[in-house]
């Protein structure tokens, strides 16, 4: 690997500092103009072909760091293992390929490298990588505009709304207005016809009281007698009619009861509305000239038919466990069990006996994800979130929120995206990058629905309804089975390499076997092959295994033939 390539590597050797003139690829090594010569005249390197180390380093920095030899035995790479797809020292070969299938030699490998078609179709991928691209951050543009439009949208109807409700409080208040301003017209036009009465009687008794003196000095006894007699009835009536005033009379006044829903307004009202943001599937219709040019130039691998599909006992599991809800198999050949009953994941050596557990609030069903070295959890209220296991370091590393109402069950997982059945909610897809939720299908499924995946396709259960769906990651539905003859309850689902699903039936205590078109089925396993109330099942593809666990008790490990 080429770490000073400035400098002489041989003069580097003897502690002598001069500069690279010339790159040998072959050696991994440069040469000044000195050590140049020597080497184009040496028997062992004359064939080498050198550059100028200027040309050398127009090279990017992650190709100069290949190496060409074993780093880990310090010798030359003679060998490739195409099952591992890594070059190889004499040394590797005997430490860690000795049971694999195809190591070539490497020149075989590497003498048409330059001039083969795979650099043309990694040009022709890499510039179709580069307009895909350019199609999501169209996408992108345009979701921020629809955003932007969204936002406008939303304030104008928010001030539309206000105007209506500032209009609509301006009549109510012009309609209070006017109530008060005619009470109080009302009230004051009674009040002042009785001050107007009481002025005319205060006006009639001080003139009479002026009077007074006059008859005491100018009537007679008879007409004095006769007018105090006069006078002491009509001011008997009036100290009558005062009292009844003082018994009567009430002062009066203008309130204001506020209305209960103007006061329910003021405290209840918090918002104009909720602002949700709704996630929806785009076709983005991305290029795959590669896929495309794959399916034109390989052969289709043939596919096992169903009736042709066994199941061979490799290994039976005896737990102790109550209400396993979920299982898989790792890459390693390791298990992972979910017990719903004791809120745990177990995680199983190859012979079946505990390697660790981890403790959960919730655990219903798993799912290995494979980019993180992970195990995925679906959980039951009230936590409903989905709880991602660190293998390596045997503990919860985090907890994504769903915002679902119910109960979330069967998982799977694809390219680093996690899908999963939301009881009543329908299908959902959890993107791990950015713990974004998409909805997929709103089909109103129920618990115990489980889920798996294949090429772009969905397939899941729903035990109500008796049957197995199939559709793609858009929601489309391409077909549905169903038949309750030799499938009832389905629960668990699993999908093989050559795309035949297997399915559990609870109440039919089997095993069966659809084919990718959903059009015909076949019992594989019963209760007389040790089935109790079974629910969950995992397909291994890399090792054609496929894991059937009872609801308690035993796990079964098959080999699919």
């Amino acid at each position: 690997m080429a770490s000073a390539a400035h400098i002489c590597g041989v003069c580097d050797l003897r502690h002598v500092t001069k500069l690279t003139v010339s790159w040998c690829p072959d050696c991994d090594e440069g040469f000044c103009s000195g050590c140049e010569e020597h080497h184009s005249l040496a028997k062992a390197t004359r064939h080498h072909q050198t550059m100028p180390i200027a040309e050398y380093q127009k090279l990017p920095p992650d190709v100069m760091q290949i190496p060409l030899s074993c780093t880990k035995h310090d010798e030359k790479f003679l060998l490739y293992c195409r099952d591992h797809e890594t070059p190889c020292c004499g040394k590797c070969v005997n430490d860690g390929h000795k049971k694999c299938q195809e190591v070539v030699d490497l020149d075989d490998i590497i003498k048409h490298a330059k001039t083969s078609s795979s650099f043309e179709e990694v040009e022709d991928t890499l510039s179709e990588v580069v307009d895909n691209m350019q199609k999501v951050r169209k996408f992108h543009q345009e979701n921020l505009r629809t955003i932007l439009e969204n936002r406008k949208s939303i304030e104008n109807e928010i001030q539309k709304i206000r105007l209506k409700m500032n209009n609509h409080l301006d009549q109510i208040q012009k309609k209070s207005i006017n109530e008060v301003r005619t009470s109080e017209e009302n009230m004051s036009l009674e009040i002042k016809q009785k001050m107007k009465i009481l002025d005319e009687k205060e006006q009639y008794f001080t003139t009479y009281r002026k009077k007074i003196n006059n008859i005491k000095h100018h009537a007679s006894n008879f007409q004095a007698f006769m007018a105090r007699k006069q006078l002491e009835t009509k001011i008997s009536a009036e100290d009558a009619f005062l009292k009844s005033y003082d018994e009567s009379e009430r002062s009066k006044s203008i309130v204001l009861n506020i209305d209960a829903a103007v006061e329910n307004i003021m405290t209840n009202l918090k918002r104009f509305g909720e602002i949700v943001v709704e996630t929806k599937l785009c076709d983005l219709s991305l290029a795959c000239k590669k896929k495309a040019q794959a399916q034109m130039i390989i052969p289709k691998v043939q596919t096992k038919s169903i009736y042709d599909t066994e199941l061979k006992l490799q290994q039976k599991i005896s737990t102790s466990l109550t209400n396993i809800r979920g299982c898989c198999q790792l890459p390693d050949g390791r298990m992972v069990l979910s017990c719903f009953t004791t809120k745990t994941v177990i995680f199983l050596k190859t012979d079946g006996s505990e390697d660790f557990v981890v403790g959960l609030p919730s655990a219903v069903a798993v799912a290995h994800v494979k980019s993180e070295n992970a195990i995925a959890v679906t959980s039951y209220l009230p936590d409903n979130c989905i709880q991602v296991i660190d293998i390596a370091g045997k503990k919860v590393k985090k907890s994504i929120s769903l915002n679902t109402v119910n109960m979330n069950f069967g998982i799977a997982e694809r390219q680093s995206m996690l899908f999963f059945c939301s009881e009543t909610s329908g299908l959902k897809m959890l993107n791990l990058t950015d713990n974004s939720v998409t909805d997929i299908s709103y089909e109103n499924i129920p618990a115990f629905s489980y889920v798996d995946t294949f090429d772009d396709n969905l397939f899941y259960t729903n035990f109500e309804k008796n049957t197995v769906t199939c559709c793609n990651i858009k929601g489309r539905v391409k077909w549905t089975f169903k038949d309750t003859t030799i499938l009832k309850t389905p629960f668990g689902i699993a999908v093989d390499n050559s795309g035949n699903i297997f399915v559990i039936g609870g109440d039919s205590c089997n095993v069966v076997v659809i084919e990718p078109n959903g059009q015909n089925c076949r019992e594989l396993l019963s209760a007389k092959d040790g089935l109790k109330s079974p629910q969950s099942l995992y397909c291994e593809r890399r090792t054609n295994t496929l894991l059937v666990a009872n609801g308690k008790d035993n796990v079964f490990k098959y080999t699919i033939v």
